[in-house]
């Protein structure tokens, strides 16, 4: 069950000009929580009308809550002004978490902030599975460590999209399941190299989302055929769903 309430900052950590992390702790929290899963957060600096920012559960160790945050707008940016000891304002855990992997090798591929879930579900993994990782960003701030980093300015790693590492890895290493994390063009760009390969795919989709528990279905995404279209929302009924739900063709 999310709950809702004002949690403070126990520490913040800086990791280039646009992307930083905020840590809370709290036994209960940290307990109800999975890899997946994300919170609302917002900052009691803001204005009350002000809408929480959706962010994903990146690490979660000893009772603490890691959230990685990229800032961008307002709300984001209003987060990064805070500071260990000041007051958080979260709603969560909310949404769906990552199925248990009972196959042996895992392919995880991120694109941007879409590194943020799968660094607490790659712990997780490693533990039981063999997890190759790849990571890809507009330049060297966007990427994180990685098994295999791709940048579109060939800023560090290799040059290009983080697709063109994921068809080559599927072609040439055993590959049994795919976990991805990205905006909609990457991951209906990933689909369909799953689907050519015949891999099985679990995709975290990024939505816009004003409520974050489904009662306004302003993330509401297409499922099912071109046929029988029905909707689902991200926050609920999501983040994560399996790429055979999505009806790609209208994404």
């Amino acid at each position: 069950m999310a709950i809702s309430q004002t949690s403070i900052i126990v520490k913040k950590e800086t990791l280039n000009n646009s992307h930083f992390i905020l840590w809370i702790r709290d036994e209960k929290l940290s307990e109800q929580s999975l890899p997946g899963q994300f919170f609302q957060l917002r900052s009691p600096r803001q204005d009350s009308s002000s809408l929480y920012k959706p962010i994903s559960i990146f690490n979660n160790e000893k009772s603490c809550l890691g959230f990685m945050i990229k800032s961008l707008g307002k709300g984001t940016q209003s987060l990064s002004e805070l500071d260990r000891g000041d007051k958080l304002e979260v709603i969560g855990p909310l949404g769906t978490s990552f199925p248990p992997c009972q196959v042996k090798n895992v392919v995880l591929i991120s694109g941007g902030i879409g590194y943020a879930p799968l660094w607490y579900l790659s712990k997780k993994l490693k533990l039981e599975n063999y997890v190759y990782w790849l990571h890809g960003g507009n330049s060297k701030p966007d990427v994180f460590p990685c098994d295999e980093i791709w940048t579109e300015d060939g800023s560090i790693g290799y040059q290009g999209l983080v697709t063109q590492g994921l068809e080559t890895r599927c072609s040439e290493h055993p590959t049994d399941i795919i976990i991805a994390c990205g905006s909609g063009p990457m991951l209906k760009a990933i689909q369909k190299i799953a689907k050519a390969h015949r891999i099985e795919l679990i995709v975290s989709m990024e939505a816009y989302m004003a409520c974050g528990i489904g009662a306004c279905y302003g993330c509401a995404v297409p499922c099912g055929d071109t046929g029988n279209v029905y909707y689902k929302r991200v926050c609920k009924d999501g983040p994560v769903f399996n790429s055979n739900e999505i009806c790609w063709e209208l994404l």
